[in-house]
Parts: C-alpha cells; sequence; structure tokens
C-alpha cells in the first residue's frame, strides 16, 4: 500500500528569524512542532495539536511510501530500502509529529509509543 507522510518543514527564513529573534515563538509552526513532543504536558494531545497544525498548513505531502502497514512504513522512512520512498520535498527520518495517511484517507500521527488516529480526511 502507498503511504502519504508529512512533515512540518521550517524555511531557512524562518531559522534565521528565529536566530535572530532568539524567540522560538516568532514561528508558530516551529514552536507547534516542538511542542508535539510534549502535547500532554501542554494539556492537549498530540492528536489534536496534529490536526490544528494539518489545518493550518503547517504540513508539507514530503513523501510517499510503499509499504504494508504504519509501523512497516516507519521502518522504511528510518532505515529503508529506499526504493520504496518516493520523495517529494526534503525529509527527515520519520518521528513524533509526523503524519502518515493511509489509503483509505484516515490521517495518523506518529506518537511517542506507535500511531494515533488524527482524522479521517474527506475525499474531495
Amino acid at each position: 500500500m502507498k503511504y502519504q507522510i508529512f512533515q512540518i518543514r521550517v524555511t531557512e527564513a524562518e531559522v534565521n528569524l528565529i536566530n535572530k529573534t532568539g524567540d522560538f515563538n516568532a514561528v508558530p509552526k516551529f514552536a507547534a512542532k516542538r511542542d508535539l513532543d510534549f502535547a500532554e504536558m501542554r494539556g492537549t494531545t498530540v492528536e489534536a495539536l496534529a490536526k490544528e497544525c494539518f489545518d493550518n498548513g503547517y504540513y508539507t505531502h514530503v513523501a510517499n511510501i510503499t509499504g504494508s502497514d504504519l509501523e512497516n512504513v516507519f521502518h522504511i522512512g528510518n532505515m529503508g530500502p529506499e526504493e520504496n520512498i518516493e520523495r517529494l520535498d526534503r525529509m527527515h527520518s520519520i518521528s513524533v509529529g509526523d503524519l502518515v495517511l493511509d489509503e483509505n484517507n484516515i490521517l495518523w500521527v506518529v506518537a511517542n509509543f506507535g500511531f494515533n488516529e488524527v482524522c479521517e480526511l474527506e475525499v474531495a
């Protein structure tokens, strides 16, 4: 099955702004990416925060991975094989806060342990 991978990408200009101001919150998507690791400590869930970030357009579709299930996609996104990855943009290894869209249009977030369902996307 083919899975779509979404990651929060920070541009060079956004990194420069953070460095210039010394304020990570100067770039809301960067602050949100940081918060995904600690969602529960911030009084929310990783699913709710990921949905908010997705709705705000913070995520970029960076790759498609052909795999058998979510765990296999996680493995391929971190270890390969490269021929199972169709890269569309810069991509880091799959980690907490990244999103995976399955063939049933279910959006999953990589959680601290496993995957949590975010929502079902409506087909346009």
